[in-house]
């Protein structure tokens, strides 16, 4: 009896302690800082180092969390977790990293340079283990990693390509990186002007000295279409129009474009609108963007699988009178952009999506956009997919244009890409709607996993 009993006190104390550590690991999310922490000094004087990251998936939260442990290191120092590490940094200078920048983004890019300051001693990529945390907004995930991060060899590195004190000139790296394209503004400064501290270019080390070119961003072109007027068998709409025009005033205001066109109401004819799709495909040349916005009807024939655009001027029910999306697929493929991007904020909009693509993950730094920009992009952000959507919603607008022009207008970025701005209204339409938004690269019309930019004036 007594061995029974004890029995079952000892499953009772384990299940209790079970249930705290249970509670503890759900707790995680609620309660850590974020901040790298020292697991300990190895004997080689590296540095065992636990940091977290966020990215869209495991593969590019786990990479942030190796970057954001070497940048600890090299910026901030490490002052959590056991105190054996270096509570100072290897780079004293404030602002070093701003100062440096054109080092740093080729320093800190996916599969840089930094990699080589990760031991491997273990015959893994990382040290010891990958921790998850929880689910983040915006189909954002966090996990922790394990890493031994080698202090000594990173200042070494940091000497050798004068961006600290003592350092001469450092031979090419074994992995030679090229430097991408930098922003306008970058390049603005003449290089006989720049000065670095210690004897030479510190982008000499990284075989990228004096390889900044400009972004050449082209001409903005912009098609704006918004029809309330229907008649006969289709029911007239309220916010189109105003939404449409809305979107007109708030790019004229604040965003690049250079050539504007409208078709509001009994404009917006199925031959104006084709007509319209004709010049974009005669003038716009290759380094140019284009940006359509279509606010209206739109219907979906079962029968035939496919799905429309309303033009004002279609009076019955015949898909004879409707625009095919895949005549919009067509027109979007003829144009010679290097990025175009269609805003449809119509039921049914989300059939002219057929088939698998894929896009370049979002990163935000230079780099990251000046590579989706010298990619080709063909893209459309819908209101819904293949179901219908609201015309009403708040302040006058749909409830999807609604959080289009709030995002858009509450932008602080000079660059503001179309998956940053799908990221932004997605979960607002949703929860305050019954319909789902879509952002997704328009098969067969020569995407190449590009980004079509707002660039904000200044």
């Amino acid at each position: 009896m007594k061995i029974i009993t004890k029995k079952i006190l000892l499953i009772i104390l384990f299940s209790g302690m079970m249930v705290v550590y249970s509670y503890a690991q759900r707790n995680i999310g609620g309660y850590y800082t974020y901040k790298t922490e020292c697991m300990g000094v190895e004997l080689d004087g590296s540095q065992t180092l636990k940091a977290w990251g966020n990215g869209r998936n495991r593969i590019d939260a786990i990479e942030q969390a190796k970057k954001n442990a070497i940048r600890d290191v090299l910026f901030k120092g490490i002052t959590d977790g056991k105190p054996e590490c270096n509570k100072k940094p290897v780079i004293f200078e404030v602002n070093a990293h701003e100062k440096y920048e054109d080092y740093f983004n080729v320093f800190f890019a996916d599969g840089g340079v930094y990699k080589e300051f990760i031991s491997k001693k273990d015959g893994s990529d990382l040290h010891l283990q990958v921790f998850k945390d929880r689910k983040q907004a915006g189909d954002q995930e966090t996990y922790g990693v394990v890493i031994r991060v080698l202090r000594a060899q990173l200042k070494a590195r940091m000497k050798a390509d004068n961006i600290i004190p003592g350092g001469s000139p450092a031979k090419p790296s074994k992995d030679p990186i090229v430097a991408a394209p930098q922003d306008q503004e970058i390049v603005a400064k003449a290089e006989s002007d720049t000065k670095y501290r210690g004897s030479g270019d510190p982008l000499k080390g990284l075989n990228v000295s004096k390889a900044k070119k400009e972004m050449q961003m082209g001409d903005y072109y912009a098609l704006i279409i918004g029809i309330d007027k229907y008649t006969k068998a289709w029911n007239p709409l309220e916010n189109a129009v105003n939404d449409a025009k809305s979107v007109e005033s708030l790019l004229k205001e604040k965003y690049k474009i250079d050539h504007f066109s409208t078709l509001y109401d009994n404009e917006a004819t199925r031959e104006a609108i084709i007509d319209e799709m004709l010049k974009l495909v005669e003038n716009v040349k290759e380094n140019d963007n284009v940006l359509i916005y279509f606010s209206g009807h739109g219907e979906f024939n079962k029968a035939l699988n496919k799905g429309y655009w309303v033009p004002v001027d279609a009076t019955t029910a015949s898909v004879s009178k409707y625009i095919s999306n895949s005549d919009i697929q067509t027109f979007l493929g003829g144009i010679k952009s290097k990025h175009t991007l269609l805003i449809s904020d119509a039921c049914f909009s989300g059939d002219i999506f057929r088939g698998k693509t894929m896009t370049v993950p979002f990163e935000d730094s230079e780099k990251y956009y000046t590579k989706v920009h010298s990619l080709k992009s063909r893209q459309a952000i819908t209101s819904g997919g293949i179901e219908p959507v609201m015309d009403g919603g708040r302040d006058g607008h749909s409830v999807f244009a609604y959080y289009l022009l709030s995002k858009l207008k509450s932008n602080t970025s000079k660059y503001f890409d179309a998956s940053q701005l799908y990221d932004a209204i997605k979960i607002p339409v949703t929860n305050n709607s019954e319909q789902s938004p879509k952002l997704n690269p328009i098969k067969n019309s020569g995407d190449e996993g590009g980004q079509f930019i707002f660039i904000k004036k200044q």
